[in-house]
């Protein structure tokens, strides 16, 4: 009887490592048409075998924790699976870490935020951009915290963490690459035999507009600020946005404009596109415009012809926001 190999097969497989030689060997690519000599790394194949992989182990070296009680984290495959693709690795070790101090039936935490940021070596700002990436899909909610027996003192966020992970909606499950469609009809088939029930997915949730109810009877309060202030705020974000953006983000933008300009009225165009441009973030395209009134109105009248534009140039983009280079 001929034994089964390490994936369980009867196959005779072969097992290897690349191993840098020390050398180096010249090699020619084409940027923009013109030839570029490079040089790369020459490699070489070590084979191992069998036996010897088998008897390898990593749990040899280092000491091992001991498991105790209350400092194992649990997180559902189909967030690795399926929700990763949307979410991000950084996305889901961020609520991985959130949700390991929502202990118990406690749904919300108050973690540093720069002790996290040090875990995942991220920096604090772009932590904050996880987060909002979070909010954005009903993982996570962010509530800022003052003390207010320390004359309003700002203390550390209290982060509400989604406790049970929810089904892909219809409109995300249509995102997924083929093959991980096919991964999750699979999955979808399983739950339905085991458990003996139908399931459908749900249509998307627009989380932005259930976190607009939960703070729809707060008390607002603002700090009046000057028309210097205002300005100067302007031109701060204006700075930092032309820096962030790039000759990608511009190129796309002109085609997105072109293909816009066939499909409205020119005066429609003009009024509401000028001066308009876009940059993304992850796959995500936020559109600015100069003043709060033009932003809004894209936002509610084109947001999914420019979605369907952007899409049908780059298949990666999942979303399109808005917003002004005029602060509200």
């Amino acid at each position: 009887m001929i034994d089964k190999n390490l994936k369980g097969t009867q196959h005779k497989l072969l097992y290897y490592r690349y191993r840098p030689t020390g050398s180096e060997k010249p090699k020619v690519r084409k940027v923009g048409g013109i030839e570029q000599i490079y040089t790369e790394k020459e490699l070489e194949k070590i084979y191992i075998s069998e036996n010897d992989v088998r008897k390898f182990t990593l749990d040899k070296h280092g000491q091992p924790i001991p498991y105790v009680d209350g400092h194992v984290t649990i997180l559902s495959n189909y967030i690795f699976d399926y929700w990763s693709h949307f979410l991000t690795a950084e996305g889901v070790a961020l609520y991985g870490h959130l949700k390991r101090y929502c202990y118990g039936d406690k749904d919300y935490c108050w973690p540093d935020l720069n002790l996290i940021g040090m875990k995942m070596n991220k920096s604090r700002n772009t932590i904050k951009k996880i987060l909002g990436n979070l909010e954005r899909y009903g993982f996570v909610l962010v509530f800022n915290v003052q003390n207010a027996d320390k004359n309003n003192m700002e203390e550390s966020p209290l982060y509400k963490v989604r406790k049970q992970v929810p089904f892909l909606p219809q409109e995300l499950y249509e995102q997924l690459p083929t093959e991980l469609k096919l991964d999750h009809d699979k999955y979808m088939q399983g739950i339905v035999t085991n458990f003996d029930h139908i399931l459908n997915l749900d249509p998307a949730v627009d989380y932005f507009e259930i976190y607009e109810d939960v703070i729809k009877n707060g008390t607002v309060v603002r700090k009046e600020k000057t028309v210097l202030q205002l300005e100067k705020e302007t031109r701060n974000k204006i700075s930092l946005l032309q820096e962030e953006r790039s000759t990608e983000d511009e190129l796309l933008w002109e085609q997105v404009l072109s293909e816009i300009k066939s499909k409205i009225s020119r005066p429609s165009f003009d009024t509401w596109f000028k001066n308009t441009f876009a940059i993304k973030r992850d796959q995500i395209y936020t559109v600015y415009s100069p003043v709060p009134f033009t932003r809004d109105w894209l936002r509610d009248r084109y947001k999914n012809m420019i979605l369907n534009i952007f899409r049908s140039l780059n298949g990666e983009i999942i979303d399109v926001q808005f917003d002004s280079l005029q602060l509200d």
